[in-house]
């Protein structure tokens, strides 16, 4: 088969580089320097002159040719060459064309278009938003086929097919953990599904929105309510205000308040304070909706019941004092008591606001996962995020700061998705110093739930970061 390729430069010379040895290929150019470069790639008739003279073309055998290849630096050459070949009845003409605005003339003159600006920008986009894997068009242009990674976040992420249906897109196949699914329906969209829509070309922006976008969705992906205990006066001040703080700025319905019946409490003194704080404890004076719950026994461990019972997404309790015999108070036996709930832990300071979210960068599971909250957190509080990654000191035999680089842009690029600013903070050093010294008591730290049971006397990073920080904490479990 004999193929005319007008143009020898650099995308010329990797077409005939890819082409099977079936082809004959002659090559025309004004330059002889780039046909001497096309001809160490393959064996070809070279010819030096203008690829747009009907002249030149007859003698390169334009009229025996299968193919005719404009690929010239110059539209307006390449625009001439698929006239010329067109007229000369080749079956196949492939033309370059340089200005998007011009594929029209290309198109109408009988050539299929490859545009290299559109192929360099989709392979662009690509790179800078990693929720998009491929993409390429077809039906003259007007369909794209788009090939998306489901993230945690994303709009469509547990939804059935039936209840995203679109006249103007359809999914068209599925990759679930390396298995091809033909999806129907009843199908839904899980986090990690690698998913192939087809769409009109006109709506690539509708459809990327709503595949490669980003929702708030914590603490609904545990639970719909925030639940803490009263005991007294300083809860009231303390735990139930910043619990009730968190329903306002993340996306739990109304807040759950278990406290012991007054009038199963032999003093009477206390008895009647509690009475009266209950008195407070309202949707005017909280800000959200609030159930009062009574609870037969401590109500801290009514919590963990109600979580393993019922809709909580997060179980909100005040952070220990510390001591100097105890310089993590007794923060990992709350952990241990309270993560038996299998559900965000909030360990409160006081502090009923927050204007910066503190998130430590890690590329783990656990990391994600807390990450993700954070991100979904500031979305509803309007905070900014502060990425925070601790690479090793200079002296230590692994060098991680690339590593740590990388996940905290990580950070960023997701967190652009919901139109969260992350300000990043990359250091070397100690990470539990790093962390407790830029959580002020303004500031909400979020960190991986440590494995349970927590050690009482080696608690872990997190822990100790914890601990140290002077805002409050939220812990993220890694399994819902």
């Amino acid at each position: 088969m004999r193929a005319v390729v007008v143009g020898a430069g650099a995308s010329a010379r990797e077409l005939i580089r890819r082409l099977g040895d079936t082809w004959s290929v002659t090559m025309i150019d004004p330059d002889v320097d780039r046909l001497r470069l096309a001809s160490k790639i393959r064996e070809i008739d070279a010819i030096e002159g203008d690829g747009s003279s009907a002249v030149v073309l007859r003698n390169a055998g334009l009229e025996t040719a299968v193919t005719v290849v404009a690929a010239s630096g110059s539209d307006d050459v390449n625009l001439e060459v698929v006239r010329l070949a067109h007229d000369a009845g080749v079956d196949q003409v492939v033309a370059l064309v340089r200005l998007p605005d011009r594929v029209d003339e290309f198109r109408e003159a009988g050539a299929h278009t490859v545009i290299p600006a559109s192929l360099a920008a989709r392979d662009m986009e690509i790179a800078m938003e990693p929720r998009k894997l491929a993409s390429t068009t077809f039906a003259d242009g007007k369909a794209e086929a788009i090939e998306f990674e489901i993230a945690p976040d994303a709009p469509v992420q547990g939804l059935a097919l039936k209840d995203i249906h679109s006249e103007s897109w359809t999914v068209a196949a599925i990759l679930r953990h390396g298995r091809l699914i033909v999806p129907h329906g009843a199908t839904k969209l899980l986090a990690g599904d690698k998913v192939t829509v087809v769409a009109a070309a006109a709506n690539f922006a509708e459809v990327v929105r709503v595949f490669a976008g980003g929702v708030s969705r914590f603490p609904l992906n545990f639970g719909r309510r925030v639940v803490v205990a009263l005991h007294g006066a300083d809860d009231l001040q303390g735990s139930v205000l910043e619990a009730a703080n968190f329903v306002r700025n993340s996306n739990a319905s109304d807040l759950v308040v278990l406290h012991k019946d007054p009038s199963r409490i032999r003093s009477v003194a206390e008895a009647e304070e509690l009475q009266g704080l209950l008195g407070g404890v309202n949707a005017d004076s909280l800000g959200v909706e609030v159930e009062l719950r009574v609870w037969d026994g401590d109500p801290l461990d009514g919590c963990v019941a109600l979580a393993l019972e019922e809709s909580v997404g997060v179980i909100a309790a005040p952070a220990a004092k510390r001591s100097l015999l105890r310089p993590y108070g007794a923060l990992p036996g709350l952990i241990n008591r309270l993560g038996a709930g299998r559900v965000p832990l909030l360990v409160t300071r006081g502090q009923p606001r927050f204007d910066r979210v503190v998130a430590p960068s890690r590329r783990t599971l656990s990391g994600d996962m807390a990450a993700r909250a954070a991100i979904d957190i500031a979305t509803r509080s309007g905070a900014k995020v502060i990425g925070v990654a601790v690479a090793n000191p200079s002296f230590m035999g692994t060098d991680d700061l690339m590593e740590k680089k990388h996940a905290t842009a990580w950070l960023r690029q997701e967190a652009s998705v919901q139109g969260v600013d992350v300000e990043r903070h990359v250091v070397r050093g100690n990470p539990v110093k790093v962390l407790a010294g830029i959580t002020t008591e303004d500031r909400l730290l979020v960190l991986s739930m440590p494995d349970l049971p927590v050690g009482r006397l080696t608690p872990g990073t997190a822990v100790w970061a914890a601990s140290r920080a002077e805002g409050s904490v939220l812990f993220v479990p890694t399994e819902l």
